[in-house]
């Protein structure tokens, strides 16, 4: 077992990546690892003992890739290995828990790989879901609104449960006592300001089709976080209101006009919510035509650019003459 944790070192700080069937049994099985891992060690597992990151109820929340992503993780995994062992930690009972990895987990199986090289870490479960957030957090690109919504939240959660400062990826600590802002270090670590974290960690509360208006770019983040607090039931009827029954832009001027009523005691009533969205039309939200409709009057050489060009001109011209 050492000797094996040794080698896998070896060649990760050689740069050297990790292929199937290196001084491992071709049909791993559970004999590959016999005793769990103690503290922090690089070996390699059988992909049948990993699970999925579900630590206490909570599950991690970022998005799988997609099936394209995959497949070309696949094929870089065939054609280069895998440079980047997954992180772990045990479970007992020859089981490990994925902290950083499952994209690589399915795309190395994907790519016929029984075992993966590991960094087995002994981890308590606000310690993974630290690791976890801020290893993706620093990996991942393009993150959704939604996605970065529910990471904050769970990583200032398990910062407060343990009462103090704590960034895994470097040796900085300190108590509670010293007044260290843990909205702060998520964002210093993030690359965001202390409000902006807290906006984020609002869209939590949002509906799940306004929190989807924001991962859309419907809605705007600080946009997002306004409406975030108002009452449950007032959020969802100006859900309905503004993308179900009507067409109606959520500005910010809205969104405060909104909290600004719900905090006088006014009742969200249809009637209410038309009156705050006035003047008509200024809210409307971008206007779509069907595809039919369009293409009726274009050619299929015709560019997305030139058609819109040419409603606009249309638009334009029809304005003049009516007038």
């Amino acid at each position: 077992m050492g000797n094996k944790s040794n080698d896998a070192l070896d060649r990760l700080f050689a740069g050297t990546p990790y292929f199937p069937g290196q001084e491992s049994p071709t049909e791993p099985t559970t004999e590959t690892v016999q005793q769990p891992v103690a503290g922090d060690a690089l070996v390699e597992l059988p992909i049948n003992l990993l699970r999925d990151f579900a630590t206490g109820m909570e599950k991690q929340p970022f998005r799988p890739y997609s099936q394209e992503d995959l497949e070309a993780l696949r094929k870089d995994i065939i054609n280069h290995g895998i440079i980047q062992p997954l992180i772990v930690r045990p479970l007992g009972n020859h089981q490990y828990e994925i902290i950083a990895g499952h994209n690589r987990r399915i795309a190395a199986r994907a790519a016929g790989y029984t075992v993966v090289p590991c960094l087995v870490r002994n981890l308590s479960d606000d310690e993974a879901i630290m690791q976890m957030i801020s290893t993706n957090l620093q990996q991942r690109k393009n993150l959704l609104p939604s996605e970065k919504a529910f990471a904050y939240k769970m990583q200032l959660a398990a910062m407060n449960r343990q009462g103090m400062r704590t960034d895994l990826t470097s040796s900085q600590l300190a108590t509670k006592s010293e007044r260290i802002d843990s909205a702060s270090l998520i964002g210093d670590n993030s690359g965001e300001s202390r409000d902006t974290v807290f906006r984020y960690i609002r869209l939590t509360y949002l509906t799940p089709e306004l929190l989807q208006a924001v991962d859309e770019k419907k809605l705007g983040l600080t946009i997002g976080a306004t409406l975030s607090f108002l009452f449950p039931e007032n959020r969802q009827i100006v859900e309905n209101f503004c993308f179900q029954e009507r067409s109606v832009y959520i500005s910010q001027e809205l969104a405060d006009r909104l909290r600004e009523a719900e905090s006088g005691g006014a009742e969200f009533t249809p009637e209410m919510l038309e009156e705050l969205v006035q003047p008509r039309g200024k809210n409307l939200r971008k206007v779509t035509l069907p595809y039919k409709t369009v293409r009726r009057y274009f050619s299929e050489e015709t560019t997305q650019e030139e058609i819109e060009t040419t409603i606009q001109q249309a638009l334009k011209l029809y304005f003049e003459r009516k007038k």
